[in-house]
């Protein structure tokens, strides 16, 4: 499984979160220390929102491990951005290391990531594709369980008849959310996946972010997550990127949302129909 980071605050240079800090999303990379497997080399990926007036996230994501990647250390070291997202990659089995596979998948004004794995995936891949519209299912590019998921998302957050995403308040991201989960456990059940999927979901639209722990099997705990928060600024990341007693771990089964102006709201995920 993958190692993630998402920073939001004042205006920063990615620098110090992904490459200086003492356990920094790079440096987990090639040692991550809350997985048995400790090396994420299959590819990385960031996302950021300009400085200036721009609501559309860049994105830059390559197949070579971050540590060695010289144009993620210049851009990590000259753009300032108040919000961004980070990833490396360790892939699943039958998901080829490609750039289309990196995350963070970008559409629009959106930005997901994901921590984990969908067991069994080939096997009900058929199935979550007979479950998107026309719309989500013309935005894939690659074959990763993670993308699937996003496209599921946005049919949650909806449409308009040109297919653009609407709108969506954190409110409204937080049912999607929801609802996104609930219909990926039943496109598995359906197709008969006996296997865990492990769901450390995390999605922006670059004013509010929902982050998720999860798993579909209470027997097989999630991948870890952390937030801290200091002057300001929040980061949400796989594991702590230094040594602080600030640092906090999330429950399995919960949710955390951050909204643009609010405090960071930490809560049971409740996936009871509503």
């Amino acid at each position: 499984m993958c190692r993630f980071l998402a920073y939001s605050g004042p205006s920063t240079l990615m620098q110090p979160w992904l490459l200086d800090s003492s356990y920094s999303l790079v440096s987990q990379s090639r040692h991550a220390r809350m997985r048995f497997e400790p090396v994420n080399g299959d590819g990385f990926g960031v996302g950021w929102y300009p400085a200036h007036d721009d609501p559309i996230p860049g994105t830059f994501v390559s197949i070579e491990p971050a540590w060695s990647n010289r144009n993620l250390r210049e851009i990590a070291s000259k753009v300032p951005t108040r919000h961004f997202f980070a990833h490396v990659r360790d892939a699943t089995p039958g998901m080829p290391v490609s750039q289309s596979n990196c995350h963070p998948f970008q559409h629009d004004r959106w930005l997901w990531m994901h921590n984990g794995f969908f067991g069994d995936f080939q096997r009900s891949r058929r199935d979550f594709l007979s479950a998107l519209s026309d719309a989500s299912f013309n935005m894939i590019t690659g074959n990763t369980d993670s993308e699937h998921g996003f496209a599921l998302f946005l049919d949650e957050i909806g449409h308009d008849d040109q297919g653009n995403i609407m709108p969506a308040n954190a409110a409204h991201a937080v049912v999607a959310m929801r609802n996104t989960i609930r219909r990926i456990i039943k496109i598995r059940e359906k197709a008969g996946c006996e296997s865990e999927a492990h769901m450390n979901f995390a999605v922006t639209n670059g004013s509010m972010s929902l982050f998720i722990r999860f798993s579909s099997d209470t027997g097989k705990p999630p991948p870890t997550l952390f937030y801290h928060e200091d002057n300001g600024a929040t980061i949400v990341a796989s594991e702590p990127l230094m040594d602080s007693e600030h640092w906090q771990a999330v429950n399995e089964d919960s949710i955390l949302v951050l909204d643009q102006g609010k405090a960071l709201e930490v809560s049971a995920l409740n996936l009871k129909e509503d």
